[in-house]
């Protein structure tokens, strides 16, 4: 399941992870507001509204979760999950979340990468 639907999140919805791997995004959640909650995209994928995230996590049994909110949201969205049963998060957040020991965070920051990236690039010059 995916949390967040901005800019990464959409890209994201959108990757056909599962032709590649037995990985599959089965659901979305953005603000209840948002003009695709109560939609889904091409391949199926329901977007709901926050409001209904932990009710639909536990209908799903869904133990894992992306996590695409922006940085002042991250840690009481993050919170959401692990309430409704979230057990480990990918978290394209740079803010570091502080969660019970039980569940497992790995984080992704872009801008790192890149900068990681581009200094071997540089490094083979």
């Amino acid at each position: 399941m995916l949390v967040g639907i901005g800019n990464m999140g959409h890209a994201l919805l959108h990757y056909r992870f599962h032709e590649r791997n037995k990985m599959k995004i089965i659901m979305a959640f953005d603000l209840d507001d948002h003009p695709e909650v109560g939609t889904q995209t091409p391949d199926g994928i329901p977007i709901y509204g926050i409001s209904q995230i932990k009710e639909k996590i536990k209908e799903a049994d869904v133990k894992t979760a992306i996590l695409t909110v922006p940085s002042v949201k991250s840690q009481e969205v993050a919170n959401l999950l692990v309430d409704a049963g979230i057990k480990g998060i990918l978290s394209f957040s740079p803010v570091h979340l502080h969660l019970p020991k039980d569940v497992v965070v790995q984080y992704v920051d872009l801008t790192s990468e890149l900068q990681t990236l581009l200094y071997f690039m540089r490094k083979e010059d």
